[in-house]
């Protein structure tokens, strides 16, 4: 059972990751969910040590998407989803390079470090959980 303050912990780290995206893009709600499914397809088989290259390393060495896909991983309409690509493309979040889409390295630099300070909010949650944990197994042993 999780007690209230881990509670509060988890749903801190949770509200992060949507407060990040609300104040980066507001009420344009699927450009997150664009972006992250773009840079997760980009990062499958990126193979340089800095994700923050500039964008024509990073074009030669990641795997490129297409709205196709986009459309289908959010369900959403293929118009619906060109229309949104091409607006992050105008904002400078997304590029083509070869007929694919590739995240910029100005989004890369963000993601980096949202990406960071969630990492330290784990290691948090896990040194809470952790000392939790143990303290139950000392009272199982006392």
């Amino acid at each position: 059972m999780i007690n209230a303050n881990n509670y509060k912990i988890i749903e801190d780290f949770v509200a992060t990751i949507y407060s990040t995206d609300i104040d980066n893009f507001g009420n344009k709600s699927y450009y997150p969910a664009i972006l992250k499914i773009i840079s997760s397809v980009n990062l499958r088989s990126f193979k340089e040590n800095d994700v923050l290259c500039d964008n024509s390393t990073f074009c030669n060495t990641a795997l490129g998407t297409n709205i196709n896909a986009i459309a289908r991983g959010l369900n959403l309409p293929r118009e619906t989803t060109r229309r949104k690509v091409e607006e992050l493309i105008k904002l400078n979040w997304v590029f083509r390079c070869n007929s694919e889409l590739y995240v910029t390295q100005k989004w890369r630099e963000i993601n980096l470090t949202n990406i960071n300070s969630l990492l330290e909010k784990v290691k948090k949650l896990s040194r809470v959980l952790e000392k939790q944990a143990l303290e139950q197994n000392h009272l199982k042993a006392s």
